[in-house]
Protein backbone atom coordinates (compact mmCIF):
# COMPACT_ATOMS: atom_id res chain seq x y z
CA UNK A 1 0.00 0.00 0.00
CA UNK A 2 2.64 2.39 0.86
CA UNK A 3 5.16 1.74 -2.28
CA UNK A 4 5.50 4.71 -4.57
CA UNK A 5 4.39 2.26 -8.29
CA UNK A 6 0.76 2.44 -6.99
CA UNK A 7 -2.08 0.07 -5.40
CA UNK A 8 -1.38 -2.10 -8.44
CA UNK A 9 1.40 -4.41 -6.60
CA UNK A 10 -1.06 -4.69 -3.97
CA UNK A 11 -3.46 -6.64 -5.99
CA UNK A 12 -0.70 -8.50 -7.16
CA UNK A 13 0.94 -9.85 -4.41
CA UNK A 14 -2.90 -10.37 -2.93
CA UNK A 15 -3.38 -12.59 -6.10
CA UNK A 16 0.21 -14.62 -5.34
CA UNK A 17 -1.63 -16.38 -2.53
CA UNK A 18 -4.66 -17.56 -4.18
CA UNK A 19 -5.62 -20.28 -1.56
CA UNK A 20 -4.55 -18.04 1.35
CA UNK A 21 -7.29 -16.33 4.03
CA UNK A 22 -6.60 -12.49 5.03
CA UNK A 23 -9.91 -12.82 7.59
CA UNK A 24 -12.66 -14.57 7.93
CA UNK A 25 -16.37 -13.21 7.61
CA UNK A 26 -18.50 -15.34 9.60
CA UNK A 27 -17.72 -18.99 8.17
CA UNK A 28 -16.45 -17.00 4.80
CA UNK A 29 -12.67 -17.04 4.45
CA UNK A 30 -12.02 -13.89 2.42
CA UNK A 31 -9.00 -14.42 -0.04
CA UNK A 32 -6.19 -12.33 0.08
CA UNK A 33 -6.91 -10.82 -3.17
CA UNK A 34 -10.31 -9.68 -2.63
CA UNK A 35 -9.13 -8.46 0.69
CA UNK A 36 -7.08 -6.17 -0.72
CA UNK A 37 -9.56 -5.38 -3.79
CA UNK A 38 -11.82 -3.83 -0.94
CA UNK A 39 -9.03 -1.09 -0.98
CA UNK A 40 -9.24 -0.88 -4.86
CA UNK A 41 -13.54 -0.19 -4.51
CA UNK A 42 -12.78 2.83 -1.94
CA UNK A 43 -9.95 4.27 -4.09
CA UNK A 44 -12.77 3.95 -7.06
CA UNK A 45 -15.03 5.69 -4.93
CA UNK A 46 -12.60 8.27 -3.76
CA UNK A 47 -11.71 9.28 -7.08
CA UNK A 48 -15.38 9.31 -7.95
CA UNK A 49 -16.26 11.81 -4.91
CA UNK A 50 -13.61 14.05 -5.41
CA UNK A 51 -13.87 14.16 -9.50
CA UNK A 52 -9.99 13.70 -10.01
CA UNK A 53 -8.65 15.45 -12.42
CA UNK A 54 -4.70 14.46 -11.87
CA UNK A 55 -4.76 12.81 -15.73
CA UNK A 56 -4.06 15.90 -17.90
CA UNK A 57 -3.75 14.19 -20.92
CA UNK A 58 -7.67 13.51 -21.06
CA UNK A 59 -8.50 10.13 -20.43
CA UNK A 60 -10.09 10.42 -17.04
CA UNK A 61 -12.91 11.97 -19.25
CA UNK A 62 -13.22 8.90 -21.31
CA UNK A 63 -15.35 5.82 -20.39
CA UNK A 64 -13.54 3.14 -19.51
CA UNK A 65 -13.56 0.35 -22.70
CA UNK A 66 -15.92 -2.64 -22.04
CA UNK A 67 -17.37 -0.76 -18.67
CA UNK A 68 -21.04 -1.13 -19.76
CA UNK A 69 -20.98 -5.20 -20.48
CA UNK A 70 -19.54 -5.58 -17.02
CA UNK A 71 -21.93 -3.06 -15.03
CA UNK A 72 -24.66 -4.76 -17.05
CA UNK A 73 -23.10 -8.15 -15.72
CA UNK A 74 -23.34 -7.01 -12.20
CA UNK A 75 -26.75 -5.90 -12.25
CA UNK A 76 -28.37 -9.10 -14.14
CA UNK A 77 -26.69 -11.36 -11.36
CA UNK A 78 -28.06 -10.01 -8.64
CA UNK A 79 -31.09 -9.84 -10.16
CA UNK A 80 -30.67 -13.52 -11.40
CA UNK A 81 -29.66 -14.09 -7.95
CA UNK A 82 -32.61 -12.64 -6.15
CA UNK A 83 -35.31 -13.94 -8.84
CA UNK A 84 -34.40 -17.08 -9.45
CA UNK A 85 -35.15 -18.88 -6.16
CA UNK A 86 -38.93 -17.21 -6.57
CA UNK A 87 -39.16 -18.63 -10.23
CA UNK A 88 -37.60 -21.94 -9.80
CA UNK A 89 -38.58 -22.84 -5.79
CA UNK A 90 -37.71 -26.68 -5.07
CA UNK A 91 -35.46 -26.54 -8.27
CA UNK A 92 -32.21 -28.78 -6.99
CA UNK A 93 -28.91 -27.14 -8.00
CA UNK A 94 -25.41 -28.44 -6.62
CA UNK A 95 -24.39 -26.67 -3.85
CA UNK A 96 -20.75 -25.27 -3.31
CA UNK A 97 -19.58 -28.32 -0.91
CA UNK A 98 -20.81 -30.59 -3.19
CA UNK A 99 -24.36 -31.98 -2.08
CA UNK A 100 -27.86 -31.58 -4.11
CA UNK A 101 -29.66 -29.13 -2.55
CA UNK A 102 -33.07 -26.82 -3.48
CA UNK A 103 -33.52 -23.77 -4.12
CA UNK A 104 -35.74 -22.32 -1.87
CA UNK A 105 -37.79 -19.13 -2.52
CA UNK A 106 -36.88 -15.75 -0.32
CA UNK A 107 -33.22 -17.48 0.86
CA UNK A 108 -30.07 -16.16 0.57
CA UNK A 109 -27.15 -18.04 0.91
CA UNK A 110 -23.59 -16.98 1.90
CA UNK A 111 -22.44 -18.49 -1.26
CA UNK A 112 -24.79 -16.13 -2.38
CA UNK A 113 -23.64 -12.67 -0.82
CA UNK A 114 -20.21 -14.01 -1.33
CA UNK A 115 -19.96 -14.28 -5.10
CA UNK A 116 -21.84 -11.22 -5.49
CA UNK A 117 -19.82 -8.91 -3.43
CA UNK A 118 -16.62 -10.86 -5.36
CA UNK A 119 -17.86 -9.75 -8.57
CA UNK A 120 -18.35 -6.22 -7.95
CA UNK A 121 -14.88 -6.32 -6.08
CA UNK A 122 -13.67 -7.89 -9.34
CA UNK A 123 -14.83 -5.13 -11.71
CA UNK A 124 -13.81 -2.22 -9.10
CA UNK A 125 -10.38 -3.78 -10.15
CA UNK A 126 -11.00 -3.40 -13.55
CA UNK A 127 -12.07 0.11 -13.64
CA UNK A 128 -9.60 1.14 -11.04
CA UNK A 129 -6.48 0.00 -13.13
CA UNK A 130 -7.78 1.31 -16.03
CA UNK A 131 -7.22 4.49 -14.43
CA UNK A 132 -4.37 4.18 -12.75
CA UNK A 133 -1.00 5.66 -14.31
CA UNK A 134 1.27 2.85 -12.91
CA UNK A 135 -0.94 0.02 -14.36
CA UNK A 136 1.65 -2.16 -16.60
CA UNK A 137 1.72 -5.98 -18.13
CA UNK A 138 4.05 -6.60 -14.85
CA UNK A 139 1.66 -7.36 -12.60
CA UNK A 140 -0.14 -9.59 -13.83
CA UNK A 141 4.17 -10.84 -13.69
CA UNK A 142 4.02 -10.65 -10.48
CA UNK A 143 0.81 -12.48 -9.46
CA UNK A 144 1.65 -15.55 -11.60
CA UNK A 145 5.42 -15.86 -11.61
CA UNK A 146 5.56 -14.94 -7.48
CA UNK A 147 2.94 -18.21 -6.69
CA UNK A 148 5.12 -20.58 -9.06
CA UNK A 149 8.40 -19.17 -7.11
CA UNK A 150 6.47 -19.88 -3.63
CA UNK A 151 4.98 -23.57 -5.51
CA UNK A 152 8.39 -24.64 -6.54
CA UNK A 153 9.82 -23.24 -2.77
CA UNK A 154 6.95 -26.11 -1.84
CA UNK A 155 8.43 -28.39 -3.51
CA UNK A 156 11.88 -28.34 -2.27
CA UNK A 157 10.99 -28.66 1.12
CA UNK A 158 8.47 -31.59 0.09
CA UNK A 159 11.38 -33.52 -1.92
CA UNK A 160 14.86 -31.90 -0.65
CA UNK A 161 13.80 -31.16 3.27
CA UNK A 162 14.66 -26.97 2.78
CA UNK A 163 13.02 -24.68 5.75
CA UNK A 164 9.30 -23.60 3.88
CA UNK A 165 6.52 -21.93 6.28
CA UNK A 166 4.12 -24.91 5.90
CA UNK A 167 0.37 -24.05 5.94
CA UNK A 168 1.07 -20.23 5.66
CA UNK A 169 0.49 -19.14 1.83
CA UNK A 170 -2.01 -21.63 1.65
CA UNK A 171 -3.94 -20.83 5.34
CA UNK A 172 -7.41 -20.54 3.68
CA UNK A 173 -9.69 -23.24 5.69
CA UNK A 174 -12.55 -23.04 2.54
CA UNK A 175 -10.08 -25.53 0.66
CA UNK A 176 -9.99 -28.96 0.59
CA UNK A 177 -6.64 -29.68 0.54
CA UNK A 178 -5.77 -32.52 -1.88
CA UNK A 179 -2.33 -33.86 -2.25
CA UNK A 180 -2.01 -37.41 -2.76
CA UNK A 181 -3.47 -40.07 -5.75
CA UNK A 182 -6.78 -42.19 -5.22
CA UNK A 183 -3.85 -44.58 -4.47
CA UNK A 184 -2.24 -42.82 -2.02
CA UNK A 185 0.94 -41.97 -3.94
CA UNK A 186 1.88 -38.65 -3.44
CA UNK A 187 1.20 -35.59 -5.61
CA UNK A 188 2.57 -31.75 -5.86
CA UNK A 189 0.39 -28.89 -5.32
CA UNK A 190 2.75 -26.28 -4.00
CA UNK A 191 0.97 -23.66 -2.65
CA UNK A 192 -2.15 -24.03 -3.88
CA UNK A 193 -4.98 -26.56 -2.81
CA UNK A 194 -4.55 -29.27 -5.19
CA UNK A 195 -2.54 -30.29 -8.76
CA UNK A 196 -5.16 -29.00 -10.78
CA UNK A 197 -4.62 -25.27 -9.62
CA UNK A 198 -0.82 -25.68 -9.79
CA UNK A 199 -0.80 -26.13 -13.10
CA UNK A 200 -3.61 -23.81 -13.99
CA UNK A 201 -1.22 -21.48 -12.63
CA UNK A 202 1.83 -22.56 -14.00
CA UNK A 203 0.41 -22.98 -17.87
CA UNK A 204 -0.37 -18.99 -16.97
CA UNK A 205 3.04 -18.45 -15.95
CA UNK A 206 4.44 -19.81 -19.07
CA UNK A 207 2.08 -18.40 -21.38
CA UNK A 208 3.25 -14.89 -20.19
CA UNK A 209 6.81 -15.43 -19.53
CA UNK A 210 7.19 -16.79 -23.24
CA UNK A 211 5.38 -13.55 -24.67
CA UNK A 212 6.80 -11.15 -22.11
CA UNK A 213 10.62 -12.75 -22.64
CA UNK A 214 10.86 -10.49 -26.18
CA UNK A 215 9.45 -6.99 -24.37
CA UNK A 216 12.33 -7.21 -21.62
CA UNK A 217 16.37 -7.03 -21.63
CA UNK A 218 19.10 -8.49 -19.05
CA UNK A 219 18.67 -9.41 -16.41
CA UNK A 220 14.86 -9.47 -16.31
CA UNK A 221 14.95 -12.40 -19.73
CA UNK A 222 17.52 -14.09 -17.85
CA UNK A 223 14.60 -14.06 -14.49
CA UNK A 224 12.04 -15.18 -16.78
CA UNK A 225 13.97 -17.88 -18.46
CA UNK A 226 14.40 -19.26 -14.83
CA UNK A 227 10.70 -19.13 -14.07
CA UNK A 228 9.50 -19.98 -16.86
CA UNK A 229 11.56 -23.52 -16.88
CA UNK A 230 10.28 -23.59 -13.63
CA UNK A 231 6.80 -23.79 -13.76
CA UNK A 232 7.15 -26.04 -17.16
CA UNK A 233 8.50 -28.47 -14.45
CA UNK A 234 6.38 -28.07 -12.23
CA UNK A 235 3.25 -28.37 -14.48
CA UNK A 236 4.74 -31.50 -15.49
CA UNK A 237 5.50 -33.28 -12.58
CA UNK A 238 1.84 -32.08 -10.93
CA UNK A 239 0.31 -35.19 -12.81
CA UNK A 240 -2.71 -32.80 -13.62
CA UNK A 241 -4.46 -33.74 -16.46
CA UNK A 242 -5.29 -30.18 -16.89
CA UNK A 243 -1.89 -29.11 -17.43
CA UNK A 244 -1.73 -31.52 -20.73
CA UNK A 245 -5.00 -31.03 -21.83
CA UNK A 246 -5.31 -26.95 -21.79
CA UNK A 247 -1.33 -26.79 -22.79
CA UNK A 248 -2.35 -28.78 -25.89
CA UNK A 249 -5.19 -26.62 -26.53
CA UNK A 250 -2.81 -23.52 -26.11
CA UNK A 251 -0.28 -24.34 -28.22
CA UNK A 252 -2.72 -24.86 -30.82
CA UNK A 253 -3.90 -21.40 -30.33
CA UNK A 254 -0.81 -20.20 -30.56
CA UNK A 255 0.11 -21.70 -33.92
CA UNK A 256 -2.77 -20.87 -35.38
CA UNK A 257 -2.32 -16.97 -34.29
CA UNK A 258 1.18 -16.93 -35.45
CA UNK A 259 0.44 -18.83 -38.65
CA UNK A 260 -2.80 -16.39 -39.48
CA UNK A 261 -0.95 -13.77 -38.38
CA UNK A 262 2.44 -14.61 -40.49
CA UNK A 263 0.04 -15.25 -44.01
CA UNK A 264 -1.94 -11.79 -43.72
CA UNK A 265 1.16 -9.75 -43.21
CA UNK A 266 2.85 -11.66 -46.03
CA UNK A 267 6.01 -12.04 -43.97
CA UNK A 268 9.07 -13.87 -44.89
CA UNK A 269 11.09 -16.55 -43.06
CA UNK A 270 14.93 -16.10 -42.70
CA UNK A 271 17.32 -18.94 -44.04
CA UNK A 272 17.53 -19.56 -39.92
CA UNK A 273 14.06 -19.90 -39.05
CA UNK A 274 14.04 -22.53 -42.04
CA UNK A 275 16.54 -24.06 -40.92
CA UNK A 276 14.75 -24.66 -37.29
CA UNK A 277 11.45 -25.87 -38.79
CA UNK A 278 12.98 -28.35 -40.52
CA UNK A 279 14.61 -29.34 -37.60
CA UNK A 280 11.50 -29.66 -35.74
CA UNK A 281 9.39 -31.38 -38.51
CA UNK A 282 12.00 -33.95 -38.63
CA UNK A 283 11.88 -34.11 -34.85
CA UNK A 284 8.19 -34.49 -34.84
CA UNK A 285 8.43 -38.19 -36.79
CA UNK A 286 10.35 -39.33 -34.28
CA UNK A 287 8.56 -37.24 -30.90
CA UNK A 288 5.00 -37.24 -31.94
CA UNK A 289 3.95 -41.04 -31.61
CA UNK A 290 5.89 -41.39 -28.49
CA UNK A 291 3.96 -38.09 -26.90
CA UNK A 292 1.00 -39.52 -28.60
CA UNK A 293 1.30 -42.64 -26.34
CA UNK A 294 1.76 -40.80 -23.14
CA UNK A 295 -1.07 -38.30 -23.61
CA UNK A 296 -3.74 -40.95 -24.72
CA UNK A 297 -2.57 -43.28 -21.37
CA UNK A 298 -2.91 -40.20 -19.12
CA UNK A 299 -6.39 -39.14 -20.93
CA UNK A 300 -7.48 -42.77 -20.51
CA UNK A 301 -6.51 -43.18 -17.18
CA UNK A 302 -8.51 -39.88 -16.28
CA UNK A 303 -11.65 -40.75 -17.96
CA UNK A 304 -11.47 -44.13 -16.21
CA UNK A 305 -11.22 -42.14 -12.78
CA UNK A 306 -13.73 -41.33 -9.92
CA UNK A 307 -12.79 -37.79 -10.36
CA UNK A 308 -13.89 -37.45 -14.22
CA UNK A 309 -17.40 -39.03 -13.38
CA UNK A 310 -17.55 -36.51 -10.38
CA UNK A 311 -16.48 -33.67 -12.77
CA UNK A 312 -18.82 -34.72 -15.96
CA UNK A 313 -21.69 -35.30 -13.68
CA UNK A 314 -21.58 -31.89 -11.88
CA UNK A 315 -21.48 -30.38 -15.37
CA UNK A 316 -24.28 -32.57 -17.20
CA UNK A 317 -26.25 -31.29 -14.01
CA UNK A 318 -25.15 -27.70 -14.74
CA UNK A 319 -26.23 -27.58 -18.46
CA UNK A 320 -29.57 -29.48 -17.71
CA UNK A 321 -30.17 -26.25 -15.11
CA UNK A 322 -29.78 -24.33 -18.01
CA UNK A 323 -32.35 -26.00 -20.22
CA UNK A 324 -34.39 -26.11 -16.49
CA UNK A 325 -34.49 -22.36 -15.97
CA UNK A 326 -34.58 -21.39 -19.71
CA UNK A 327 -31.54 -20.28 -20.06
CA UNK A 328 -31.95 -17.70 -16.89
CA UNK A 329 -29.62 -19.07 -14.65
CA UNK A 330 -29.87 -20.50 -11.03
CA UNK A 331 -28.11 -16.61 -9.36
CA UNK A 332 -24.25 -16.54 -8.13
CA UNK A 333 -23.20 -19.22 -5.96
CA UNK A 334 -26.07 -21.50 -5.99
CA UNK A 335 -24.63 -24.18 -8.42
CA UNK A 336 -21.26 -25.16 -8.78
CA UNK A 337 -20.41 -26.67 -12.07
CA UNK A 338 -16.39 -28.41 -12.67
CA UNK A 339 -15.80 -26.30 -15.70
CA UNK A 340 -16.18 -22.64 -16.22
CA UNK A 341 -18.47 -22.77 -19.24
CA UNK A 342 -20.86 -25.01 -17.34
CA UNK A 343 -20.90 -22.65 -14.07
CA UNK A 344 -21.16 -19.60 -15.73
CA UNK A 345 -24.05 -20.64 -17.78
CA UNK A 346 -26.31 -22.13 -14.49
CA UNK A 347 -25.56 -19.55 -12.47
CA UNK A 348 -25.60 -16.08 -14.89
CA UNK A 349 -28.01 -17.70 -17.70
CA UNK A 350 -27.34 -17.13 -21.27
CA UNK A 351 -27.73 -13.26 -21.34
CA UNK A 352 -24.74 -13.16 -18.26
CA UNK A 353 -22.50 -15.63 -19.97
CA UNK A 354 -22.69 -13.08 -23.31
CA UNK A 355 -21.88 -10.34 -21.35
CA UNK A 356 -18.88 -11.77 -20.22
CA UNK A 357 -18.01 -12.71 -23.56
CA UNK A 358 -18.57 -9.17 -25.06
CA UNK A 359 -16.39 -7.60 -22.62
CA UNK A 360 -13.69 -10.46 -22.77
CA UNK A 361 -13.66 -10.10 -26.42
CA UNK A 362 -13.88 -6.65 -27.11
CA UNK A 363 -10.77 -5.95 -24.34
CA UNK A 364 -8.63 -8.69 -26.03
CA UNK A 365 -9.28 -6.84 -29.41
CA UNK A 366 -8.61 -3.76 -28.19
CA UNK A 367 -5.06 -4.99 -26.73
CA UNK A 368 -4.31 -7.02 -29.40
CA UNK A 369 -2.89 -3.90 -31.41
CA UNK A 370 -0.69 -2.93 -28.34
CA UNK A 371 2.54 -4.95 -28.37
CA UNK A 372 3.61 -4.03 -24.82
CA UNK A 373 0.16 -5.98 -23.69
CA UNK A 374 -0.09 -9.17 -25.63
CA UNK A 375 1.61 -11.27 -22.67
CA UNK A 376 -1.19 -10.24 -20.65
CA UNK A 377 -3.80 -11.63 -23.26
CA UNK A 378 -1.75 -14.70 -23.69
CA UNK A 379 -1.94 -15.21 -19.65
CA UNK A 380 -5.83 -14.04 -20.17
CA UNK A 381 -5.87 -17.01 -22.90
CA UNK A 382 -4.33 -19.66 -21.09
CA UNK A 383 -6.10 -18.71 -17.33
CA UNK A 384 -9.57 -19.14 -19.63
CA UNK A 385 -8.78 -22.12 -21.32
CA UNK A 386 -7.84 -24.08 -18.66
CA UNK A 387 -10.81 -22.71 -15.98
CA UNK A 388 -13.24 -24.36 -19.77
CA UNK A 389 -11.10 -27.66 -18.42
CA UNK A 390 -11.45 -27.53 -14.76
CA UNK A 391 -11.96 -24.15 -13.04
CA UNK A 392 -15.56 -23.45 -11.97
CA UNK A 393 -15.66 -20.28 -10.46
CA UNK A 394 -16.73 -16.96 -11.81
CA UNK A 395 -14.47 -14.90 -9.27
CA UNK A 396 -10.64 -15.71 -9.56
CA UNK A 397 -8.62 -15.95 -6.70
CA UNK A 398 -5.22 -15.59 -8.69
CA UNK A 399 -6.63 -12.19 -9.74
CA UNK A 400 -5.39 -12.89 -13.01
CA UNK A 401 -8.71 -12.67 -14.59
CA UNK A 402 -9.52 -9.06 -13.76
CA UNK A 403 -6.09 -7.46 -13.43
CA UNK A 404 -5.66 -8.76 -17.27
CA UNK A 405 -8.86 -7.05 -18.10
CA UNK A 406 -8.00 -3.83 -16.02
CA UNK A 407 -4.39 -3.87 -17.90
CA UNK A 408 -6.15 -4.20 -21.17
CA UNK A 409 -8.73 -1.66 -20.53
CA UNK A 410 -6.08 0.94 -19.08
CA UNK A 411 -3.89 0.17 -22.62
CA UNK A 412 -6.93 0.93 -24.60
CA UNK A 413 -7.97 4.30 -22.82
CA UNK A 414 -4.39 5.68 -23.28
CA UNK A 415 -4.58 4.82 -27.11
CA UNK A 416 -8.31 6.51 -26.83
CA UNK A 417 -6.53 9.48 -25.09
CA UNK A 418 -4.06 9.97 -27.96
CA UNK A 419 -6.29 9.22 -30.70
CA UNK A 420 -8.56 12.07 -29.20
CA UNK A 421 -5.55 14.58 -28.61
CA UNK A 422 -4.24 13.46 -32.45
CA UNK A 423 -7.55 14.03 -33.99
CA UNK A 424 -9.49 16.51 -31.53
CA UNK A 425 -13.67 16.51 -32.22
CA UNK A 426 -14.70 19.85 -34.00
CA UNK A 427 -16.71 22.29 -31.06
CA UNK A 428 -20.02 23.28 -32.01
CA UNK A 429 -20.75 26.72 -30.74
CA UNK A 430 -24.40 27.61 -29.83
CA UNK A 431 -26.75 29.49 -31.67
CA UNK A 432 -26.92 32.69 -30.45
CA UNK A 433 -30.33 33.75 -29.64
CA UNK A 434 -31.94 36.59 -31.91
CA UNK A 435 -32.23 39.91 -30.89
CA UNK A 436 -35.01 40.92 -28.02
CA UNK A 437 -37.63 42.43 -30.12
CA UNK A 438 -37.48 39.14 -31.97
CA UNK A 439 -37.23 40.04 -35.27
CA UNK A 440 -33.96 38.96 -36.90
CA UNK A 441 -30.98 41.49 -37.38
CA UNK A 442 -30.37 43.32 -40.45
CA UNK A 443 -27.89 42.41 -43.44
CA UNK A 444 -24.92 44.42 -43.06
CA UNK A 445 -24.25 47.28 -45.93
CA UNK A 446 -21.59 45.10 -47.81
CA UNK A 447 -23.69 41.23 -47.76
CA UNK A 448 -26.79 40.76 -49.48
CA UNK A 449 -30.13 38.63 -47.23
CA UNK A 450 -28.99 35.26 -48.66
CA UNK A 451 -24.93 35.44 -47.57
CA UNK A 452 -25.96 36.38 -44.00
Amino acid sequence: MLNPHGYGRALALGGATPVGAALIVGAVAVPTFYAVALGAFVGLVLRWLRGSRDDQSGRQFLPVPASQPLVLLIVLSVLVTLAAPLLFDGLNVRTPVGTVAPLTAGVLTRSNIAQIVYLVLSVAVVAYLARSRWTGPELVGTATCLATILSFWSWTHVSAGLPFPENFFDNSPSFAIIQTAPGGLPRVRGIFSEPAGLATSCLVTVAYVSSRLWHVQGLRRLGLVVVGVAAAFLGSISTSTTFLVAGIALVAVAALVNTATFVLRGGGLSQAALVVLCAVAIASLYVLPYMANVIGEQISDKVASSSYTQRSGADSLSFQLVVDTFGFGTGLGSNRASSFLASLLSTVGVVGALLFVVAVGTLMRRGWAIPQVRPVIWALVALLIAKVVSGPDVSDNTGVLWMSLGILAHAALAADAVRAVEHPRPTVLPRKPPPAGGAAAAPSSDKTADDQ
